[in-house]
């Protein structure tokens, strides 16, 4: 495919800092060249690090990780064109537009510059259509979303573009590692955790509205209106999210109507990409989150050097009821909600950028 895009990956011990190393090191798109991280692990050796995830750490993470200050310092644009962003939202606002300022091009999944309308917020299978009509400079922003939000929107799109939403209530049940490496280990010790997360349902419904926007042809964007009702809560799981999505619809529509338009969503506008899974839409009967964290692709291969593992949603068909359609759905949330979506934005952006 050509020669590798050099990277830098901000951030270095966190759990979707180590899901990007995870992701980089065997990439046919990305050759991850500089790793810049806090104040407790530069200097360090990747290697040396607390791995966190619950998949072996690439035996090929021997890069020494820098200061933010001497990444900035350092920068080369023509070495490392490309960054991926893991870091906390303060911090994120600070370093971010700094490095674009000299010339880098970030793929985000922290959380500062989200609904900055200049700044696009794509689920690719959702609205990755935005980047062909409107994102074309070289340096700037582009953000992935909130990992909760991702297959709440991905079921709900192909439904709201055929039939119309009027109203949506949704309730999650939100992994450990979604709220951060020291969560995940206080809750694994068996200590006592806190099961409500605050301001995370309006900033899922702030998302969901974007996601679904009505996109014109200059790539402007008209924010869906719909009734929306969110409650977030954290349960004792280690990874992987659930949500239980109710909606209704402005037309009427069947269960065997919404199963096509699940069964056709959008694979990424039909662009062969190394993290798109062949099936973004997995039907299932039930949701068993340890066999579904690794979703999409029946493989023995390792989750760095198979791309798709792990970025399906599993949803379980619809039922109907009062006048509602409930289904729910299971996302893994470090691959599908963090690192394997922003990178799977980075993948299409590529794309359209090499075809145009």
């Amino acid at each position: 495919m050509g020669e590798l895009v050099g990277t830098i990956l901000l951030g270095a011990g966190g759990i979707v800092a180590q899901r990007f190393q995870e992701r980089l090191v065997s990439h046919p798109l990305f050759r991850l060249e500089i790793v810049a991280g806090s104040p407790d692990t530069a200097g360090r050796q990747l290697t040396n690090l607390e791995w966190n995830l619950d998949s072996p750490r690439p035996s090929n993470l021997d890069l020494v990780v820098l200061s933010m200050e001497e990444m900035l310092d350092t920068y080369d644009p023509v070495k490392t064109p490309v960054a991926f962003s893991t870091l906390p939202a303060d911090i994120a606002a600070k370093i971010e537009p700094a490095l674009v300022e000299r010339g880098c091009r970030i793929y985000s999944n922290a959380s500062a510059h989200r609904m900055l309308p200049e700044v696009p917020l794509i689920v690719p299978e959702v609205n990755g259509i935005v980047l062909e009509r409107r994102w074309h400079d070289n340096a700037g922003i582009l953000c992935s979303t909130n990992c909760t939000v991702i297959p709440v929107a991905m079921t709900l799109a192909p439904i709201h573009r055929s039939h119309g939403i009027q109203s949506v209530r949704v309730r999650t049940e939100q992994s450990l590692s979604g709220g951060g490496v020291n969560l995940l280990r206080k809750g694994l010790s068996g200590e006592d955790f806190e099961r409500i997360i605050p301001g995370e349902a309006e900033k899922m419904e702030e998302e969901l509205r974007r996601l679904l926007a009505d996109i014109a042809d200059d790539g402007t964007e008209r924010h869906a209106m719909f009734d929306v009702n969110i409650q977030c809560s954290r349960v004792g799981r280690a990874f992987g999210h659930v949500v239980h999505i109710e909606t209704q619809t402005k037309e009427n529509i069947d269960e065997e109507t919404i199963l096509r338009l699940w069964a056709t969503q959008s694979s990424v506008l039909h662009l062969s990409l190394p993290s798109s899974p062949t099936f973004p839409l997995i039907v299932r009967e039930n949701i068993h989150p340890d066999r579904d964290l690794q979703a999409g692709e029946d493989t023995t291969d390792s989750l760095g050097f198979n791309l798709k593992r792990g970025m399906s949603i599993v949803v379980t068909p619809p039922i109907f009821e009062g006048g509602w359609i409930q289904w729910s759905a299971f996302s893994a949330n470090t691959i599908r909600g963090a690192a394997g979506g922003c990178m799977l934005l980075a993948e299409l952006d590529t794309q359209f950028r090499l075809r145009s």
